[in-house]
C-alpha cells in the first residue's frame, strides 16, 4: 500500500506551522510536503496550475487573497463541520475557503513608555493626537493586513473619514516599516509608543521578553469595532489527495489545534468549542462591519492611497 501523502502550498509562513505539521504526521501517518510561497505570489501560482495542480491544499494569511481567486474555479469547496457552525464571514459563501484563525487588529503598546493603561489609545483617532506625534508605527504595503485594514475602514466608515485619518497619521509623523516583524522590533528599538498590529504579534513579541501590551480599539457600545482578518485554508480543485486534504482541514479546525495556536502564537480560535485562554475570544471582539467582497473591491484604490502616503517601503530581503 502506498504511503498516504498531502502536498501543501503555504502563503502563511509566520508564525511557522511546523509544529502543527509535525503533530499531524505523527497522529495520522501522512507524509506532508509543504512548500512555502511568498504570500503576494501564491494566488497567481495556483491559477497558473489550475489545469494540472501540483498541490492539494492552500494555506493563506488572508481571506482577501483567497476571495480574489475564488471565481477562477481553483478550489474544491468543503463545508467542514466546524465551518458550518461558524459565522458567515469566516468562510466563502460556497465554502471554497475557510478561516482557521482570526487576526484582530490592535494597538501594540510599548509599556516601558506607557506603563499606565489609562493613557493607552482607545480609538483609532487617538493615534493622530499630538501626544503620539512621531511615535506611531505601522507596516508597509508588503503586509496585506495593512492594506486590508484601510480598505475595510473605507467600507465601514467611508472614504472621507478614512482619508482624513490617513492624512492625520502622516501629518503626525507615522513611522512605516518593512513588515509587521520589523515594525514590532522598531517599537522597542527606536523607543516608539504604539504600533498598529495584529493581536497575535503582541503575544509573540511579549513571549520573547518584550514589555508590550495590547490596546483594543473602538470596542465601546457605540464604537464601530476593529478590523479582523483571518488565516485561511482551501482544498485545490483537482487535488490528487482530496480526502487527506479534507482530513487535515478538520484537524486544523479541531479543538486541540485551535487551542495550540492560541497558546503558542496568540491566535484567535474560530472553533467556538476551543478555549481561547489568555487570548480574547472572537465572541468578545466588536468587529468592523466590512464584508470581505466589499473590502476586496476597495483594495486597488486603497493601495494607491497608501503608496502616495509613503507606505511603499523597499524590502531588504526576500520574504516568504
Amino acid at each position: 500500500m502506498p504511503n498516504r501523502e498531502l502536498v501543501i502550498y503555504s502563503g502563511r509562513n509566520r508564525p511557522d506551522l511546523t509544529p502543527v505539521y509535525a503533530l499531524y504526521r505523527q497522529l495520522s501517518g501522512v507524509d506532508l510536503r509543504v512548500e512555502k510561497v511568498y504570500h503576494h505570489d501564491i494566488g497567481a501560482r495556483v491559477v497558473a496550475e489550475r489545469d494540472q495542480p501540483r498541490a492539494d491544499l492552500l494555506l493563506s494569511n488572508s481571506q482577501l487573497a483567497m476571495e480574489a481567486i475564488r471565481a477562477e474555479g481553483v478550489f474544491d469547496p468543503y463545508p467542514a463541520p466546524v465551518a458550518e457552525r461558524s459565522a458567515a464571514w469566516l468562510r466563502a459563501p460556497d465554502f471554497a475557503w475557510l478561516a482557521f484563525t482570526a487576526w484582530p487588529r490592535v494597538a501594540m503598546i510599548n509599556r516601558a513608555l506607557l506603563p499606565d493603561d489609562g493613557a493607552w489609545p482607545r480609538r483609532l483617532e487617538d493615534l493622530i493626537e499630538p501626544r503620539f506625534r512621531g511615535s506611531v508605527a505601522c507596516a508597509s504595503l508588503v503586509e496585506m493586513t495593512t492594506v486590508a485594514q484601510f480598505a475595510a475602514l473605507r467600507v465601514a466608515r467611508g472614504d472621507g473619514w478614512t482619508r482624513a485619518f490617513l492624512d492625520g497619521l502622516v501629518t503626525n509623523g507615522l513611522r512605516v516599516h518593512e513588515s509587521n516583524m520589523v515594525t514590532r522590533e522598531a517599537l522597542v528599538r527606536d523607543g516608539l509608543t504604539v504600533a498598529l498590529a495584529n493581536a497575535s504579534n503582541v503575544h509573540v513579541f511579549y513571549l520573547e521578553g518584550n514589555a508590550v501590551g495590547e490596546a483594543w480599539l473602538d470596542q465601546g457600545p457605540d464604537d464601530p469595532g476593529t478590523h479582523v482578518e483571518a488565516h485561511t485554508v482551501a482544498v485545490l480543485s483537482g487535488a490528487r489527495h482530496r480526502d487527506e486534504a479534507r482530513r487535515f482541514i478538520d484537524f486544523l479546525l479541531s479543538v486541540e489545534v485551535q487551542e495550540f495556536l492560541a497558546r503558542a502564537y496568540g491566535e484567535t480560535p474560530v472553533n467556538q468549542e476551543a478555549r481561547a485562554g489568555w487570548v480574547r475570544p472572537l465572541a468578545e471582539i466588536r468587529r468592523l462591519a466590512a464584508p470581505v467582497a466589499d473590502v476586496l473591491q476597495h483594495l486597488p484604490e486603497t493601495t494607491g492611497w497608501l503608496r502616495q502616503a509613503g507606505f511603499e517601503v523597499q524590502r531588504t530581503q526576500p520574504t516568504v
